[in-house]
């Protein structure tokens, strides 16, 4: 599980939930997104239409919207009636923070549920004080985290090529440090994160990631072997290694996958399983993407 996971379904989805399942017949209700896999930031997608405004009590973790296109939206509460929310914008609502929204047709946008403990550690990383320097905001445009948002719910929904919890977890914390960055951006001192520890004993993560090659690794499972949060660990193993833990892992992967192709007569969905992939097709998906042959392709030419 991931360290801010939740252990149930997040209150402002339930919420959402029941108003779309009271929906005309034909509307399909959004599926939750990392729920089951425990992802520290599940998230949905929704489509409709807010109406003249519609009220939402506040709910206990954050609620991070991303406005991904469709008609344009409103924030009907004082302090943010000169709004208007656009395809590209982000809004977010802290915990215990109500509102009311308004829009002036269908709008097609995501909602990202964190804990305030993700946020806590990413802060205190990034030596900022969310007490005093952080607030509800609603459609801000910056060019960075709507990038990360866009990506994030693109991921999320990937069926073809699903993604992995720590590439999921890892997307999370870039996603919230981006927030922060942007927030604090018009403020006259700059977010400074910690330096990159130095020494770490890398050796015993990479020994860790080669003994579960074949389990469904998570962030806080590498970032635990060398007592680091997974936030700080991220930004160690990338200095050290050139690359985040995710896609480090998919290499190890890719990589432990072609030498079982090429040197055992292991059956190609025996593979898969082996070296972690969650399918035949999962692994298929990832050898055309980094080789340029299938799996299938890359046997036959080994054995010429």
């Amino acid at each position: 599980m991931g360290r801010h996971a939740f252990g149930s379904e997040p209150q402002h989805c339930r919420i959402y939930r029941d108003i779309l399942e009271h929906s005309p017949p034909g509307v399909a209700v959004p599926r939750l997104s990392g729920f089951e896999d425990r992802w520290n930031m599940p998230c949905v997608r929704h489509s409709g239409d807010l109406g003249s405004g519609r009220h939402f009590d506040g709910v206990e973790h954050f609620v991070l919207t991303f406005h991904v296109g469709g008609a344009n939206a409103r924030r009907l509460d004082p302090g943010f009636t000169h709004l208007t929310a656009s395809a590209g914008a982000l809004s977010l609502q802290e915990p215990g923070s109500p509102g009311t929204f308004a829009s002036s047709g269908v709008v097609d946008y995501g909602h990202f549920y964190f804990r305030q403990s993700l946020f806590q550690e990413i802060a205190e990383e990034s030596q900022v004080h969310l007490q005093t320097q952080f607030s509800d905001f609603f459609a801000l445009f910056d060019q960075v985290a709507t990038r990360d948002a866009a990506s994030y719910l693109q991921r999320a929904h990937s069926d073809s090529n699903p993604p992995t919890s720590m590439e999921m977890d890892t997307r999370g914390y870039l996603l919230a440090l981006g927030i922060l960055r942007a927030r604090n951006s018009s403020r006259a001192e700059p977010i400074l994160l910690k330096s990159v520890a130095s020494g770490c004993p890398l050796s015993i993560v990479i020994d860790f990631i080669e003994a579960h090659l074949s389990e469904p690794l998570r962030l806080s499972d590498l970032s635990d072997t060398v007592g680091m949060n997974p936030f700080h660990f991220t930004r160690v193993f990338k200095a050290e290694m050139g690359l985040t833990p995710s896609r480090y892992v998919v290499k190890r992967r890719l990589e432990r996958g072609r030498e079982l192709i090429e040197h055992s007569a292991l059956s190609l969905s025996e593979i898969a399983y082996r070296v972690g992939f969650s399918s035949q097709a999962h692994m298929t998906s990832k050898f055309k993407d980094h080789f340029g042959v299938t799996p299938g392709e890359m046997r036959r030419e080994a054995r010429l």
